[in-house]
């Protein structure tokens, strides 16, 4: 807080020997020379000391030594105090208390509004002195080291909210490809996921057969990111040149073009790093997910077309069956009406021919009832194409599962 400028002076004898461990560096800025050593004799003993003469060798000063605090004298010769605290004040944030002969309301209210903390009255006190000097370096000491805190606090807490953030990412991209079902698709999440995280990048996946799937945030990968994706395989897990990052993994790949400035953004370069270490072992499992996948689909087609095809062998095995038995009819009825038309010149009897009749009619008859039961041909081969039936629905839904 800003002092008032008061006349009242305690008395020296309440007041307890001056024993502040504050220390610093002082400019004492005063045309008077008198002046100038009285003041340097009040506070050498806690504090680096400096003089000025004018408001112009001040500011030059200020600028080579970099003060904690300056005692600035308000009547100088060329640019008074006023005017040397309001250039000051474009490149220091340091206490600045004015000194004066006199003070009213206007003068205080001009140095304050010149940008001066306190102004103190001529001939200034021994005792009260040393204590307002040491008061308000170690008031700004404090401030500064609370703004230090309070933007570190600031940053962890920006450093936190953006880690919960990318950590929604991560999870979002870890779900969504649960049930990814080719390469390409996995390429694209992963593209997107990097892409959601701020920075650009390009991607390779590697197939079991030695193909591989790539994407680009500029959809169609140019040839230069084609032979860099082809080539870094040997650059190590991660490897870093200038703001070009790096990452592989046995069949998974990462170039991120924009990452932030290690000097400036450390923290969320790191933060960053990580993200994209983790995001790429993901992918690198999740390609294991692809190929079962994948295996399980050309299996369930497969499948498939076993059964279409035994399907078919079945119904084609029916219809010969059926034909089979028609003929086997057709060829009995044949044989017993040629037998019959022997009996004219075998020269026998009627009761013979009746017997023999007789007994071939049992005959076929006792085929022809077998031939109709079939052994319950037709029940099972009904049961066979139900069974084929059901297994090649199965496999349709295995199909569309994959």
């Amino acid at each position: 807080m800003r002092a008032i400028a008061s006349r009242y002076e305690p008395d020296p004898q309440l007041i307890p020997a001056f024993d502040d461990e504050t220390t610093g560096r002082v400019l004492i800025v005063d045309g008077d020379a008198a002046t100038r050593s009285a003041h340097r004799s009040m506070l050498g003993c806690n504090f680096d000391v400096l003089t000025a003469t004018s408001g112009e060798q001040a500011i030059e000063l200020c600028r080579e030594r970099s003060p904690d605090l300056v005692i600035l004298e308000v009547a100088l010769p060329g640019i008074d105090g006023y005017g040397t605290c309001r250039q000051l004040r474009t490149f220091l944030d340091i206490p600045i208390l004015f000194v004066a002969c006199g003070s009213t309301l206007e003068s205080q209210l001009d140095a304050f509004d010149a940008g001066g903390n306190d102004l103190i009255l001529k001939p200034a006190n021994p005792t009260i002195f040393p204590r307002k000097v040491a008061l308000a370096i170690r008031q700004h000491r404090t401030q500064r080291a609370l703004e230090q805190e309070k933007k570190t606090l600031e940053r962890m807490a920006m450093g936190f909210l953006s880690s919960a953030s990318q950590t929604g990412i991560l999870l979002e991209f870890m779900r969504r490809n649960m049930t990814v079902a080719d390469y390409p698709d996995l390429a694209d999440n992963l593209l997107t996921t990097i892409h959601d995280l701020g920075l650009q990048a390009c991607v390779l996946i590697r197939h079991p057969d030695g193909e591989a799937t790539i994407a680009s945030v500029l959809g169609t990968p140019s040839p230069l990111e084609t032979s860099m994706l082809e080539n870094v395989r040997g650059m190590g897990r991660l490897f870093q040149f200038k703001r070009h990052l790096v990452v592989n993994y046995d069949r998974v790949s990462i170039i991120v073009s924009n990452m932030p400035d290690e000097q400036a953004e450390q923290e969320r370069a790191g933060i960053l790093r990580d993200s994209l270490a983790i995001l790429a072992e993901s992918a690198e499992v999740m390609t294991v997910n692809v190929d079962l996948r994948l295996e399980g689909q050309q299996r369930a087609e497969q499948i498939q077309v076993a059964l279409s095809e035994a399907e078919l062998a079945v119904n084609v095995l029916g219809d010969q069956t059926r034909v089979t038995l028609c003929d086997t009819r057709l060829l009995l009825q044949e044989m017993i009406e040629g037998i019959e038309k022997t009996y004219a010149w075998l020269d026998i009897s009627h009761s013979q021919e009746a017997e023999i009749s007789a007994t071939m009619d049992e005959s076929v008859q006792r085929i022809l009832q077998r031939l109709a039961t079939g052994g319950g041909f037709d029940a099972q081969l009904s049961q066979v194409l139900a069974a084929l039936n059901a297994g090649r629905g199965q496999g349709q839904d295995m199909v569309e599962l994959f």
